[in-house]
């Protein structure tokens, strides 16, 4: 059920975010905040990390909570991203069991709601992908983080990138479409022209970060996402693939972007099929944290009729479930 929270749900939040597991790194660097304050922004308007909280109790509602999970939906995209979870593997005896029902729990609230995948990033190790492919997330690429703690001296104003317009449209898409393997852009979800309508400049702005690009003839060398937070900033590029020879010129210029802002650590992800940015990353004094990987699964799938007939039988259970409250922004 949807409702609003209560005492014993915001109790129950701040015991189980001690010992949950953050999985929502841009917001946790960018905005730095805990789950409890994410339940509350779920309900204020323009947060940029409110997130639906659902937290399971047992049977009958009786005790103390056994697990939450949070997920934020994506604007204006049928994509939502899970950004915590409790308790933490190693937390209690039983967390493994209690993750496949809080991940089916909240795979049934995105469906509901018209979202079509649900995203997840997590650092390698610690069983956590094991527990995600058994509960029917499958891996779609990995990513290096890179952090600069600030922004080099050398690095002056530029106006070599303009801001993206709508007319870049076009050139974005190819853009994407080739620096980005087939497989990802299925998982992405970027060849279902339904679901871009007439907003495929946001393709890659799912958290509405400022857009530039780097022109080169007629068409892109290259285009940056800044995302400004209150504690860092969050850059993420897309280079031609014949055109690693402006890949410097990208980075310096993308930084320089910044030249006026407060002097904060920088983050940058680079994809493991993405070629041409580390090596400049590191000249410039970026490093190298770690390397996650990027899950999803598909709420929803076209299939013969015979194969909807038999979803129903699925859904049925053996035993009393335990009690699960869904708190939403909506």
């Amino acid at each position: 059920m949807t409702r609003w929270l209560d005492l014993n749900d915001l109790i129950a939040i701040r015991q189980l975010q001690r010992r949950g597991v953050a999985l929502d790194l841009e917001r946790a660097v960018l905005w730095p905040h805990s789950p409890l304050y994410a339940a509350f922004a779920a309900h204020l308007p323009f947060s940029p990390f409110g997130a639906d909280t659902i937290i399971l109790y047992p049977p009958a509602g009786r005790g103390r909570a056994l697990g939450l999970i949070q997920v934020r939906q994506r604007p204006r995209r049928p994509e939502a991203d899970i950004t915590f979870i409790a308790p933490a593997l190693d937390a209690r005896e039983d967390a493994v069991s209690i993750w496949y029902r809080l991940l089916a729990e909240c795979t049934q609230h995105i469906g509901e709601r018209g979202g079509q995948r649900l995203f997840a990033q997590i650092a390698g190790g610690n069983g956590i992908e094991d527990v995600l492919r058994q509960s029917g997330f499958g891996v779609y690429a990995h990513e290096d983080v890179y952090r600069l703690a600030d922004r080099p001296a050398n690095v002056a104003k530029t106006n070599l990138l303009r801001r993206q317009r709508s007319r870049d449209t076009w050139n974005l898409m190819r853009l994407y479409g080739q620096t980005t393997p087939r497989p990802v852009q299925i998982a992405e979800g970027m060849l279902s022209t339904e679901e871009q309508g007439g907003k495929l400049r946001n393709w890659w702005d799912p958290s509405l970060g400022s857009g530039y690009v780097l022109p080169a003839d007629r068409e892109l060398a290259g285009a940056v996402r800044v995302q400004r937070g209150s504690a860092a900033y969050w850059l993420r590029f897309w280079l031609h693939p014949q055109a690693h020879d402006h890949a410097e010129t990208l980075l310096r210029n993308a930084i320089s972007l910044l030249w006026a802002a407060p002097r904060r650590p920088i983050y940058v992800s680079v994809r493991d099929y993405e070629s041409g940015l580390r090596a400049p990353l590191e000249d410039l004094g970026f490093r190298y944290l770690y390397t996650r990987s990027l899950l999803v699964k598909h709420t929803t799938a076209r299939v013969k009729e015979p194969f909807i007939k038999l979803v129903p039988a699925l859904e049925k259970r053996a035993e009393p479930a335990a009690s699960v409250a869904h708190h939403s922004n909506q």
